[in-house]
């Protein structure tokens, strides 16, 4: 890519802004924003890849005062570059923040969908009286390079927890997409007039809003409607069933054309099927001998994919509402732990509040019993001097008595 050279108008002023975000669990983070760093971050990586889950903050995908007519990631941070080099680096810079982790199948997986967009911006030079002077309108288009996650079995990349959970969004915004891409190549074969249902989830609602006219409003269509191409990379000596699955999501998107009003040329060569007019009852009915077509047949084969697929993403959200339940159980089993830890905590502290308070009152019942003995001791030695004194005291002396 980098050999490839434009020659610039010499009249125009040309910037190139490049951005990256990705689609994790059905939620669009910026890649190239620097979220601020936690003072008390956390040292192991799961906590640390928690800690930057809960510090990123999810863009919106919305329609604003710059452009109407489309919708666009509000808050997306472009960066422009002046060389292939800067762009590179960029690249390398978004890749470094998109979720990985590592499955039973692969080592580093990607958790999420990444977009990498290149916005080409141009402003011509306007004359006047001989001189150039920049208009101030600029004008342009957009490329991006989106590179889907794998969709996973369970069993196979042996997940659990929250790694379960991711695989489930990935699934399930790929089975929205293969439904999309299944609902416009059934419009286009029957002539009717399409209605995507993209808005199922942000993978789809990113790849076609700006495309197909959406289900509130068919008929006001965008005025520059996106393209798109799909490259499909597959393993000669990869796995069978991911390797078909990528093939009839190929075949599907190949037949997938912007959505166009059809011509009269078109309605008239249209082969018309008339159906078998039973001479009995006459009530239609197929013939003796009818036989599928391959266009059935491939029809019938993407309908049952589809529906293996609903159920594989109906048991990968049933594993994820049964490990919300086991986690939710997990916490009140340790809230029960706690209350009981803090219940004998409390026991513990008033059980040592009675006990010095009932050491302190016979602490104080032991000094007053002694001070009640010894007032009773010295009363008691009072009387015994009182009484030791009168006996060892001189003889009383008497008055004479006369006797007649």
């Amino acid at each position: 890519m980098s050999q490839y050279l434009i020659e610039p108008n010499q009249d125009t002023d040309y910037v190139i802004m490049v951005s990256m975000y990705e689609v994790y669990n059905d939620r669009i983070f910026d890649l190239l924003s620097t979220p601020s760093t936690a003072p008390n971050a956390m040292s192991t990586r799961a906590g640390a890849a928690i800690q930057k889950g809960l510090m990123r903050r999810p863009l919106l995908f919305k329609n604003t005062e710059l452009s109407p007519d489309r919708k666009v990631v509000a808050g997306l941070r472009k960066i422009v570059c002046g060389t292939y080099e800067e762009a590179m680096m960029v690249l390398e810079t978004g890749l470094n923040e998109r979720r990985v982790a590592g499955t039973g199948s692969n080592s580093v997986s990607s958790r999420s969908h990444g977009f990498f967009c290149i916005d080409v911006k141009r402003n011509p030079h306007g004359r006047h009286n001989g001189r150039l002077y920049a208009m101030e309108n600029w004008s342009g288009g957009t490329l991006s390079i989106v590179d889907l996650a794998g969709s996973e079995r369970a069993r196979n990349a042996k997940t659990t927890g929250s790694t379960l959970a991711e695989a489930g969004k990935i699934n399930e915004s790929l089975m929205y997409l293969g439904q999309c891409l299944q609902v416009q190549s059934d419009c286009q074969h029957d002539g009717s007039k399409p209605i995507v249902p993209f808005r199922q989830c942000k993978l789809t609602e990113l790849l076609f809003s700006n495309s197909f006219p959406s289900s509130s409003n068919p008929s006001a269509a965008p005025k520059a409607p996106q393209k798109a191409v799909m490259i499909v990379t597959a393993d000669p000596q990869g796995d069978f069933n991911a390797t078909s699955q990528i093939l009839r999501y190929s075949a599907l998107a190949r037949e997938v054309t912007i959505p166009r009003v059809p011509s009269v040329t078109s309605q008239i060569g249209a082969p018309l099927r008339s159906p078998t007019v039973n001479s009995h009852n006459g009530r239609s009915s197929p013939g003796d001998n009818y036989f599928a077509s391959p266009q059935e047949i491939e029809h019938l084969t993407n309908s049952l994919t589809r529906l293996s697929e609903e159920c594989d993403a109906l048991a990968l959200r049933l594993a994820e509402e049964e490990i919300k339940r086991s986690e939710a159980e997990l916490r009140l089993a340790l809230a029960e732990e706690k209350a009981e830890d803090l219940e004998a905590q409390v026991r513990e502290e008033c059980w040592a509040e009675m006990e010095e308070m009932l050491v302190r009152e016979k602490e104080r019942w032991r000094v007053a019993w002694e001070e009640e003995r010894r007032r009773g001791e010295r009363f008691l030695d009072g009387k015994l001097d009182i009484v030791a004194g009168r006996g060892m005291g001189s003889p009383v002396k008497t008055s004479p008595v006369k006797v007649r």
